[in-house]
């Protein structure tokens, strides 16, 4: 049941990839708004997607050195303790700042690959501290409290015994929690970037930071729009907003559901 719970919340997603999606505006909206709506949720799945990649490999690979070198670990410890005291979303905007005139010369199609890197870098480096103490932590007591002895008593590696812990039961809900936990922060982030710079700009229309956050800050006045007359209506503002929401439970689904086994 989660996961056809999970399955029905992240259909925004997926969703934006049929074929023709962008074209056939629906529940009357115009068709720029449409198009804007399908392609930052398409930016927001591929963020995730490449976000959660790499950065669960990296959570490994630390995680596994950490425990099989003790100095390895402390100064991967202190180094990501000092990316987490930094708030995230100024993280992305020190990202950004040494790319900005790059972004800024460069045709629309080229910044936008850039753009999408380059937060993609900045995200990755956000989520590592928190992921890698969810992968060390439980790693590291199954090697001191319960397997080291019985499996060094059969002539076993450290990195051996690791490398077979890595692939327990008990590792792999701690990496599906990881996963989860990476998805949710980056759609936070994605989303407050996105609406940030949008209000920076101090315009509306098409957003500058592909994403529904953006499009939701480009959209922002259309809450006060009753008039029947008007171009604009209070749905261009709640329609991301309600998606996000459920997207974002999706996630939460995910991570309850693990939580209640792991009890």
């Amino acid at each position: 049941m989660r996961i056809i719970c999970a399955v029905i919340l992240l259909l925004p997603v997926l969703l934006a990839w049929i074929p023709g999606m962008s074209r056939t505006p629906l529940l009357g909206l115009p068709d720029a708004y449409w198009a804007n709506l399908v392609k930052s949720f398409q930016e927001v799945s591929i963020t995730l997607a490449a976000t959660v990649v790499i950065a669960a490999l990296i959570t490994l690979i630390l995680s596994y050195f950490s425990i099989l070198y003790w100095a390895v670990g402390k100064a991967f410890r202190w180094i990501l303790d000092i990316v987490e005291s930094i708030p995230s979303i100024l993280i992305a905007l020190f990202c950004y700042a040494p790319v900005s005139v790059v972004l800024a010369k460069n045709p629309e199609s080229a910044s936008a690959a850039l753009s999408l890197f380059v937060f993609i870098f900045a995200a990755v480096l956000t989520t590592l501290p928190e992921s890698v103490r969810g992968i060390t932590i439980p790693l590291s007591e199954l090697y001191h409290r319960k397997y080291s002895i019985s499996f060094r008593a059969y002539a076993f590696t450290k990195a051996r015994i690791l490398f077979i812990l890595m692939r327990s039961r008990a590792m792999l809900d701690a990496i599906k929690r990881s996963c989860a936990t990476i998805l949710l922060k980056t759609l936070v982030l994605d989303c407050s970037f996105g609406f940030i710079i949008q209000i920076g700009m101090g315009s509306y229309g098409t957003p500058a930071h592909t994403s529904p956050g953006a499009l939701i800050a480009a959209n922002r006045d259309a809450i006060f729009a009753i008039s029947a007359n008007s171009a604009r209506s209070p749905i261009m503002f709640w329609l991301p907003v309600i998606l996000l929401i459920m997207v974002s439970l999706s996630f939460l689904v995910i991570l309850s559901g693990k939580k209640e086994e792991a009890v």
